[in-house]
């Protein structure tokens, strides 16, 4: 019994991880999808609030602040090798110890273009946040991977995001090495005719 509590807390361990580095995920791609309006807003605003030393400051820094954001992006891009085209994030709900977001997530993994949409629901009971994804749905192109479909099913019933991200990018990764292969393989028989 002390083996499944232990599994348990480990699940959820993972789960927190999963969705911290969602959420951080999510803001990077807010400011890449935003950052230059949101730079442009914020001098325009200071420009008509008169253009204080402060505000000059402030505004320095929160550029600053994007321009990291962004580096920092392009960086997990690159490590990880998902790029994400658009991110959605709705609150639903909202109270002292209750919150409900739902979220749509939308990019692409080498070749494989993936949206998955879920909600994430978050409880503070005494000094411990509890969060469960729920509501999970994935669609991924590529539906002529029978086996990839199915596991994208399982997924859907176990609602482990972290599991369909690293699988996703092995996929990926294995789907690109077949398709080099291929066409190799191609090349070469084009060579070779008499």
């Amino acid at each position: 019994m002390e083996q499944k509590y232990e599994e348990d807390i480990q699940k959820l361990q993972q789960e927190i991880e999963m969705l911290e580095a969602e959420q951080e995920e999510t803001l990077r791609s807010i400011f890449v999808q935003h950052g230059d309006r949101l730079q442009q807003g914020v001098k325009s605003a200071c420009e008509e609030r008169g253009g204080g030393g402060a505000q000059q400051h402030a505004v320095s820094k929160l550029i600053t602040e994007v321009r990291e954001l962004e580096k920092d992006l392009r960086r997990q891009t690159e490590i990880n090798g998902i790029t994400l085209n658009e991110c959605f994030v709705k609150t639903l709900h909202k109270s002292e110890r209750k919150l409900v977001q739902q979220l749509r997530l939308a990019g692409h993994c080498g070749l494989l273009l993936f949206q998955v949409e879920f909600a994430v629901t978050e409880i503070q009971e005494d000094n411990v946040l509890h969060r469960r994804v729920t509501e999970l749905n994935i669609v991924v192109d590529g539906v002529e991977f029978k086996d990839f479909s199915a596991f994208v099913s399982r997924v859907e019933d176990t609602k482990d995001l972290l599991l369909f991200f690293r699988t996703l990018r092995t996929f990926s990764e294995r789907c690109e090495d077949r398709r080099q292969t291929f066409q190799h393989f191609q090349s070469m028989k084009g060579t070779s005719a008499p």
